[in-house]
């Protein structure tokens, strides 16, 4: 599960970088690599743009959130 959740969130934050690059917004690209939680800020400024890579990507972190710790004792 944790697995899918990760690779979930992973997915949604390259969606958002390639986005950030395409709009010409090559500051919060960068911004995003280095400084993972401006995908949030980018993500609320432009919510028109990114609207379902942001939602998979609050949707991965409560889910990450949400894992109880026998969950991820298995990981171990």
């Amino acid at each position: 599960m944790i697995y899918l959740i990760g690779t979930l969130s992973t997915i949604a934050w390259v969606w958002l970088i390639v986005i950030a690059f395409k709009e010409s917004q090559t500051v919060w690209g960068v911004a995003m690599i280095l400084l993972i939680p401006s995908c949030f800020l980018y993500g609320i400024l432009n919510w028109s743009k990114v609207f379902i890579p942001f939602i998979l990507l609050v949707i991965s972190i409560g889910l990450m959130f949400s894992l109880s710790p026998e969950q991820l004792a298995q990981l171990e």
